[in-house]
């Protein structure tokens, strides 16, 4: 009886061996073949962002054209204005169609996205966002999220119901016409150390990063 238990033992033993040889014998799977969606979990595929270099140019680019928008913005002088008594609002756009300065940009690239925002959300605050097609433009625009909320410079009520005369108006827009050259000053100066910045953080959305090299280098 033992003997018999003892040569059971060892035939499976051998049938076991050879089972495992024979699977190191199949050759490997085809390259992302998976043979069990429970082993997906364990299998992630990670994208590698470009090089720091190269996202660096790429922002540089998109930096120049953007501090160009701004200027053309800040020089041509039509600014909304924030209609609501006693009020700092960012208003995206006011009720005469005027947009705001990030506004402005951003319909240089998408006017769609510009309209969304001013029908669902126009007093949103750039510098809050955390999500979603702005935050994707604002990682691909060469400048910083701070920068963009900067630019985004709140507006300043009537401190007073509105009268016929204009006078909060023209003192509002030389306000926002010396407000936007300093602005304009301290992004110029700044750009070297935003540039990096704004790298290392689109480095961390490596298909957003792919993305905005593969637009500029087909551009």
């Amino acid at each position: 009886m033992i003997r018999r238990l003892a040569a059971s033992i060892l035939s499976l033993s051998l049938l076991s061996s050879a089972a495992i040889a024979q699977d190191f014998a199949q050759p490997p799977a085809p390259r992302g073949a998976v043979a069990d969606m429970a082993d997906v979990e364990y299998m992630p595929a990670r994208m590698h962002a470009p090089s720091r270099a190269l996202l660096i140019r790429a922002l540089a680019k998109r930096r120049a054209q953007n501090l160009a928008r701004f200027h053309a913005y800040r020089t041509a002088g039509k600014f909304p204005h924030d209609f609501i008594a006693q009020t700092t609002l960012n208003v995206w756009r006011d009720p005469e169609g005027h947009l705001c300065a990030a506004a402005t940009i951003i319909d240089k690239d998408d006017p769609a996205l510009v309209r969304q925002v001013a029908d669902e959300q126009n007093y949103v605050k750039l510098g809050e966002v955390q999500s979603g097609a702005l935050l994707d433009w604002i990682m691909t625009s060469g400048f910083t999220q701070v920068e963009v909320s900067t630019i985004q410079e709140p507006f300043m009520g009537p401190r007073e119901p509105i009268r016929r005369d204009n006078s909060w108006r023209i003192a509002e827009d030389a306000r926002l016409k010396r407000k936007y050259a300093r602005i304009e000053a301290m992004l110029r100066a700044n750009t070297d150390d935003a540039l990096a910045q704004a790298a290392d953080r689109l480095a961390g959305n490596p298909e957003l990063a792919w993305q905005l090299v593969g637009e500029l280098t087909n551009s």
